[in-house]
C-alpha cells in the first residue's frame, strides 16, 4: 500500500474499486477482478479514511484517526489476498489508503480510471431500503461508468444470465447507456435487452403509449443490429411502476445499466433501483 505510484502505472488502464472492509466491499472486488482479468486491465484497491465521521451507535464517537488508519489498511489487505488467491498478478493490483471524504474521493480517483466498482454498504433491517452515501457520491459524480453492487440483494455469484440490460427513456435515448451495453454484452457474449418502462399511472391509455414506445424503440435500434450481429438485440416496454418493473427486470440480467444525463442528480427512480437491484448496477453519464 503507497501514498503515490509510478507513473508507468499511472497511465495503464485501470479497474478502480472502493473497500470497507465490508462484504459489499469484497463482492465490489471480485467484480472489479473478473473485469480486469476479462479486460486486461489493471485492478486499483482504494480505502478511504474519513477522519471526520462519527461512527454511529448510541451515541457519536469519533474514532482516533490512528486507528481508522489501521482499519482501512486491514481492509485492503484483506482485499489484496482475495485478489492473490485468484491468481491475478501481482504487478497489475495496487493498493492504497487515503484520506478523504470516501465518495467524493472516489469520483475524484475515477478520472484516472475506464470503470470504478463500488458495494452498497447496507447493514439489515431499514438501512437496506436505502443507498449508502459512498456509493451514491461516486455515483453522482464519477467521470467514468460506476457499477454498484450489494451483497444483500445479490449474494449468489453474477455473468451466468447471458443478458445484459440497459434502461432507456425515449425522450432522449441515452446513446452512452446504450453503446456500453453494447460493449458488456459483446466482452459478456451476452444478449442485450433495451427496457423501457410505461408509467401505469397513463391509465387506459398505457396500452397505446407501450405500443408507441416499442414502434420507436425497435426503430432506434436497427442500426445497432446491423453493426453487432454478434450481438442479440431485444426491445421490452413494460407498464407499470419504473422502480418495481427495473428491480423485477434485474433479477433476470447480469448487469442492468441505467443512464444519467448530464447535470442531472440521481432522482427517485435511480436511488430506488439502487437500492433494491438484485443485480449489478452500472450508472454512466
Amino acid at each position: 500500500m503507497s501514498e503515490s505510484e509510478p507513473d508507468q502505472v499511472a497511465e495503464r488502464p485501470r479497474v478502480l474499486v472502493g473497500v470497507d472492509g465490508s462484504k459489499d466491499g469484497l463482492r465490489a472486488v471480485r467484480y472489479a477482478l473478473r473485469v480486469a482479468e476479462s479486460t486486461g486491465t489493471d485492478l486499483w484497491v482504494v480505502n478511504v479514511v474519513d477522519e471526520l465521521a462519527p461512527m454511529s451507535g448510541m451515541w457519536d464517537v469519533v474514532l482516533a484517526p490512528e486507528i481508522l488508519h489501521r482499519a482501512g489498511e486491514a481492509a485492503v489487505a484483506e482485499a489484496l489476498s482475495l485478489v492473490a488467491a485468484e491468481g491475478f498478478p501481482a504487478e497489475r493490483v495496487t493498493g492504497e489508503v487515503l484520506v478523504g471524504r470516501p465518495g467524493d474521493l472516489l469520483a475524484e480517483l475515477s478520472g484516472r480510471a475506464r470503470l470504478l466498482v463500488v458495494g452498497r454498504r447496507s447493514a439489515g433491517g431499514l438501512e437496506r431500503m436505502f443507498v449508502g452515501s459512498t456509493s451514491l457520491s461516486a455515483a453522482m459524480h464519477a467521470a467514468c461508468p460506476v457499477i454498484v453492487i450489494s451483497a444483500s440483494s445479490t449474494p449468489q455469484d453474477t455473468g451466468d444470465r447471458g443478458v445484459v440490460a440497459v434502461a432507456v427513456s425515449t425522450r432522449p435515448i441515452h446513446e452512452s447507456a446504450l453503446e456500453w451495453g453494447v460493449r458488456e454484452a459483446v466482452e459478456r457474449g451476452a444478449r442485450l435487452r433495451v427496457v423501457h418502462v410505461v408509467p401505469e399511472t397513463l391509465g387506459v391509455e398505457g396500452a397505446g403509449f407501450v405500443a408507441a414506445a416499442t414502434a420507436g424503440l425497435e426503430e432506434h435500434v436497427a442500426p445497432l443490429r446491423q453493426r453487432h450481429p454478434e450481438v442479440g438485440v431485444e426491445v421490452e416496454v413494460l407498464l407499470g411502476d419504473p422502480v418495481d418493473a427495473l428491480v423485477a427486470e434485474s433479477r433476470a440480467v447480469d448487469l442492468l445499466i441505467l443512464g444519467v444525463h448530464h447535470h442531472a442528480v440521481l432522482g427517485g427512480s435511480i436511488r430506488g433501483v439502487m437500492a433494491h437491484s438484485h443485480s449489478p448496477v452500472g450508472l454512466i453519464r
